[in-house]
């Protein structure tokens, strides 16, 4: 039987934080770290069109001065096709600030569709900080959604559970959909709730031409005794059917497909099926 437990993060010297946190930073650090805000993001365009997204850049300490630091595109890492996406040479940091906004633009090109194709990005290297890890976008195409539709009370009925043999959000869960932007929904719910009494992680997913797309590699904070690692939940496998189906006029009812532990931290990965019902 697998061992399951809640991952106690050990306290780091420098707290990173998103624009929208207070910044409770440590200041004064002589090398900072510059870092993406998340390891993944999702990029999406609406079809015939165009799509931006604002990417965060976080620094460990504050500057009287612009910090400007480069951006890259990882080719051998990236699968968006050429022309479908354009990510600038450089973000800066306002002085006085502790983040930065790097924008990065979509257009809906031929070949782009519904299944994400990645694009990874990272900072360059440079004197005075520490660069952070790279960050995967997912580059996908999107139709319009009306905001107000698939927000609300839904109550989830498992259709194909975890490899713990049980449903991933509980039995009967009823959770709170909200617009997050755009096509993104996001919802509060803890991980496997029927294993234990573990804190609320906001999930998210995106509603794609019809089809519910699931974001990639999101941490359930959740862990288990033979690794160190958390069980992450991410897009479903195509032949499961992706994401699920959903009717862009009628918001009563829609299945969302997802991987349950992508990574095989805790055993095999499980294509896990929900039912979503309005109440």
């Amino acid at each position: 039987m697998k061992n399951i437990f809640k991952y106690l993060g050990v306290a780091l010297a420098i707290l990173m934080v998103s624009c929208e946190a207070d910044p409770l930073i440590y200041n004064g650090n002589s090398n900072p770290l510059i870092s993406f805000s998340s390891p993944s993001y999702n990029l999406e365009i609406v079809i015939d069109a165009t799509g931006s997204l604002d990417v965060p850049v976080n620094a460990s300490s504050l500057s009287s001065t612009d910090r400007t630091i480069g951006v890259e595109v990882i080719a051998t890492e990236t699968t968006a096709l050429a022309g479908s996406y354009s990510v600038p040479a450089t973000v800066t940091i306002p002085a006085n600030e502790y983040s930065g906004i790097l924008t990065i633009d979509g257009t809906d090109i031929a070949g782009v569709d519904t299944n994400a194709l990645n694009l990874q990005i990272a900072l360059t290297a440079g004197s005075g900080y520490t660069a952070g890890p790279n960050a995967n976008v997912s580059v996908f195409q999107v139709c319009p959604v009306d905001a107000a539709f698939f927000t609300g009370d839904y109550q989830m009925t498992h259709l194909v559970f975890n490899g713990f043999g049980v449903p991933t959000f509980g039995f009967g869960t009823i959770v709170t959909l909200s617009n997050a932007g755009g096509t993104s929904r996001t919802f509060p719910a803890p991980y496997a709730p029927d294993l234990g009494s573990f804190s609320a992680v906001t999930w998210e997913f995106g509603l794609s031409c019809n089809e519910v797309v699931w974001t990639a590699t999101q941490d359930s904070g959740i862990g288990c005794a033979a690794t160190p690692a958390n069980i992450e939940l991410s897009t479903a496998d195509a032949a499961f059917g992706n994401g699920g189906a959903y009717d862009p006029l009628n918001d009563a009812s829609f299945t969302m497909n997802l991987v349950d532990d992508d990574a095989d931290d805790c055993g095999a990965r499980t294509n896990v099926s929900i039912l979503m019902t309005k109440i």
